[in-house]
């Protein structure tokens, strides 16, 4: 089954002061990274962004978000509306070291569930997840009820919640990297610290 990866850059990135998305890291900027390790994990790419002309240069189809200033949720809405396929990975344009490996069993997951999200030590990771199309309506519902909190609308599908002891069964160990997102400038300093200390290793893009 054909699957579509739906990147999220419609935040406005205040804490960082300038759009994350486009800083550089590793020689390319942070979303480029994205979009190399994402080509590996799905069929199609999507990018949801208010500012579409930032984009250009990716070359990918975009959309933009219907609900404006309701967060990532509508972001999630306005991906999965847009998307062609029934099984879908959301990934946030700030976690430069996502896990290809980590994705594909996401995806894998939509066979039974609505929807897979990682928790790691009790913090649910719904910005790096799978979901199937067919949660629209009720990511719709939870906007018009101006439910914003994504957990909410978890609440209301069959989903599947991936934990630590499940990821290191698989061999994927790193979940500190995997789940790692730069929200401000002390944060970006430190993927940096991160490059340095795994770039010896087989842990980036696996």
């Amino acid at each position: 089954m054909k699957t579509t990866a739906i990147i999220l850059a419609g935040g406005k990135s205040s804490r960082m002061g300038t759009n994350k998305a486009l800083l550089e890291l590793n020689g390319k900027t942070v979303i480029e990274g994205i979009v190399e390790s994402l080509h590996r994990v799905a069929d199609e790419l999507l990018l949801v962004t208010n500012t579409p002309s930032d984009y250009q240069f990716l070359h990918l189809p975009m959309t933009e978000d219907k609900w404006k200033g309701m967060g990532p949720l509508a972001g999630i809405e306005a991906g999965l509306s847009a998307s062609k396929t029934e099984h879908n990975l959301i990934v946030a344009c700030d976690m430069p070291f996502i896990s290809v490996e980590l994705g594909r069993y996401l995806l894998s997951c939509l066979e039974e569930y609505q929807a897979a999200v990682p928790e790691i030590s009790g913090q649910l990771h719904p910005l790096f997840a799978a979901y199937r199309k067919d949660v629209c309506p009720v990511v719709k519902k939870s906007l018009e009820e101006n439910q914003l909190r994504i957990r909410h609308f978890l609440h209301s599908i069959h989903v599947k919640i991936v934990k630590n002891d499940l990821l290191q069964s698989l061999g994927l160990q790193d979940e500190e990297l995997y789940f790692f997102n730069m929200n401000d400038r002390d944060e970006y300093e430190r993927a940096f610290t991160f490059i340095q200390q795994k770039s010896s290793t087989s842990a980036f893009g696996r």
